[in-house]
């Protein structure tokens, strides 16, 4: 189906190319402070009409807005341009409405973003969860950057694809009134001044939303002319969540030694320090506890054959830092001329944008970090006067990494953490898509709600990070540890199971010389790594994802079920009717069913089956070593052979005898 544009009695709608309507009456708006704190609206003017229309775009207009429409597949990509046609400056503008409309199909299930504050920003970013919600009429719902959504006979996607100007959200409403603004950041707009909208992509139907995201995505790279990242996907080990900043280079010494005797089971690449190494912020220069020398900490790390990370929060400064007391112009003033409580760096003016290109330069090319984690970035971002009028927060965002990627070497892992996950898509080889994990339980549900419904964006935008991954009880801690664990062991399993889904990035955080063997033997499960996120099967159905599809690999389908809650809950495993399943966690062959496997799941539980076809008389069903397939199996007649990827790998071969499967073990 393809929208078209129309004007009817000089209203503005979009219909399919049957006639039907999508959406109608059209407008775009802009929000301002009046008298007495009232908002006020200067909306659209005057008649629509269509202005110009052939089989690549459409130009409505009606006196001070123009709307551009490029049709984009099924939808469209719209670009608003607002005219102050008053003979008033307006001095502090809110919202730029740049489209909004009633939908014919009114939304039955949406997902929908919540919007972090940070500075005054409203933004996604990794605390930013994503919320299952059923609009009802009278009701209100707002969704940053974007929101996809279910009627009853198709999904749609509606929100910006492009981020280069402003912040945005969406609001949508249960009786299918939904509009798109932009944050203007009060810059004034003067008489006969235009403000300009970033790229809003409209999508009424076509594929289940959970394959229409990735092809968002995609689209959101392509706008903005970015490749996915080249680099490969990390496993490291990062100091924060055992020791927080009580950190020293015989911390990394001890745990280096543990990691290097565990490295056949488990291949940690990177040693990455966190928080708590440097004097100040703004000034990033070591402490005693690394003998005052980061250099050698690196090449010490190189020398015992790993990649040296480091961690840094380079879009502030300490207040009492040398850099804010000496140049306090390189940083984002407030309208009254100061600086921010929290100083943010304005990289609109050239003494800020030098001192980043030096601080990075020093952190990859002289002391040889290959892997940095760029923190506390949101709270360092701020709306205000820039040296650059022209200025927003976006852009000072963009170019910061811009700068930053110039800075480094080609071969340096660029990760962003608390930073608005958008804006940022290409520019970063890896970003923090969740809050921070915590000791209990409860924190997981966060996490990956949060890491699961953005499956899109592991590999597109950058590779996904669902943040550490924590196997130890309260067993293996000693008084080093800041931060106690109470997970359970069946907890930590299901924890395990769902870091394989995120199929983003794998950095440990415990103190590895307590871990037990078969902890490591529990970490071990998740290598060779699995870089492809999980498809969730109940985006739409669920608060947290708990159907989890991880594709099909040497021959056998990987389905992950996660029972999120406290009480039992009965599941389907999709699609394994007809099909040999095999139960990872137990070891258990379930045979082959005439209907799809129903299980009954405990709370906190998970499940992980390898699905196959019956399609000769030897199958190979599953083995012990990996959460998803990675036996190399080759056919020889109606046998078997295969190629074990782990020394010492059990697998499960499925014999058909006098009509019956029997599974053996090889």
């Amino acid at each position: 189906m393809q929208v078209k544009l129309f004007t009817r009695n000089g209203s503005l709608g979009l219909c399919d190319d049957c006639g039907r309507t999508y959406a109608r009456d059209i407008t775009a708006y802009l929000s301002y402070p009046g008298n007495d704190f009232n908002v006020l609206t200067l909306p659209a003017a005057g008649e629509w009409s269509i202005t110009s229309e052939d089989e690549q775009c459409a130009v409505a207009e009606c006196e001070n807005v123009k709307m551009t429409f490029t049709w984009r597949g099924d939808g469209a990509l719209v670009r608003t341009e607002f005219k102050n046609n008053t003979p008033d400056r307006i001095e502090n503008p809110g919202n730029f409405y740049s489209f909004a409309c009633t939908l014919t199909d009114v939304p039955q299930t949406a997902q929908c973003i919540r919007l972090t504050e940070e500075n005054g920003n409203f933004i996604n970013e990794m605390r930013s969860q994503i919320d299952t919600v059923r609009p009802v009429r009278g009701a209100r719902y707002v969704s940053a950057d974007f929101t996809v959504y279910d009627t009853a006979a198709a999904h749609g996607i509606f929100g910006y694809a492009t981020y280069q100007r402003y912040f945005g959200a969406v609001e949508l409403g249960g009786d299918g009134r939904i509009a798109a603004y932009q944050v203007l950041e009060e810059h004034p707009l003067e008489p006969g001044g235009a403000v300009l909208s970033d790229l809003l992509y409209i999508s009424p139907c076509g594929d289940a939303a959970t394959e229409a995201l990735p092809e968002f995505a995609s689209l959101v790279m392509e706008l903005d002319g970015r490749r996915p990242t080249e680099m490969k996907t990390p496993v490291g080990f990062c100091t924060w969540y055992y020791y927080a900043g009580r950190i020293s280079s015989d911390t990394l010494r001890e745990n280096m030694t543990a990691l290097e005797r565990e490295h056949d089971r488990v291949p940690v690449e990177y040693i990455q320090i966190d928080d708590g190494w440097f004097d100040r912020w703004g000034v990033w220069e070591p402490k005693d506890n690394f003998d005052g020398d980061m250099k050698a900490m690196a090449d010490e790390i190189k020398s015992r054959g790993f990649v040296p990370g480091i961690w840094v929060a380079p879009f502030g400064a300490d207040r009492e830092s040398d850099i804010f007391k000496e140049h306090p112009e390189y940083f984002v003033q407030m309208k009254c001329g100061l600086p921010w409580p929290t100083p943010a760096f304005d990289f609109s003016t050239e003494g800020a944008c030098d001192y980043l290109r030096r601080l990075f330069c020093k952190l990859s090319h002289e002391w040889g970090f290959r892997y940095i984690k760029m923190d506390i970035i949101s709270s360092r971002l701020a709306p205000g006067v820039y040296s650059d009028p022209e200025f927003t927060t976006v852009r000072n965002f963009r170019r910061a990494l811009e700068i930053i990627r110039e800075s480094v070497t080609e071969d340096t892992f660029l990760l962003a953490c608390t930073a608005p996950l958008a804006p940022a898509a290409g520019l970063v080889d890896g970003m923090r898509v969740s809050c921070d994990v915590f000791e209990r339980w409860e924190s997981l549900r966060d996490v990956f709600n949060s890491v699961l419904k953005r499956y899109y964006t592991n590999g597109v935008y950058y590779i996904n990070d669902a943040d550490c991954l924590l196997v130890r009880t309260a067993a293996e801690e000693d008084g080093e540890c800041w931060r106690l664990c109470t997970r359970t062991d069946a907890e930590i399993r299901t924890y395990v199971t769902a870091m394989a889904a995120s199929g983003g990035a794998l950095m440990l955080s415990d103190k590895m010389s307590l871990l037990r063997p078969e902890q490591y033997e529990l970490i071990s499960k998740l290598f060779p790594l699995n870089t492809r996120a999980a498809v969730p099967l109940d985006l739409m159905d669920s608060f947290i994802p708990g159907v989890l599809d991880f594709g099909v690999r040497h021959g056998a389908r990987t389905v992950a079920l996660i029972n999120w809650g406290d009480a039992e809950c009965e599941f389907t495993v999709p699609d394994s009717a007809g099909k040999l399943a095999f139960e990872f966690w137990s070891r258990r062959f379930c045979g082959l069913e005439a209907a799809d496997i129903r299980e009954t799941i405990e709370p906190h539980g998970c499940r992980v089956y390898f699905l196959t076809e019956p399609d000769a008389r030897e199958v190979v069903v599953g083995e012990d070593a990996s959460v998803v397939m990675d036996v190399d199996v080759t056919r020889e007649g109606e046998g078997v052979t295969f190629v074990r990827e782990k020394p010492g790998e059990t697998v499960y071969v499925a014999v058909l005898r006098h009509g019956k499967w029997q599974v053996e073990e090889r």
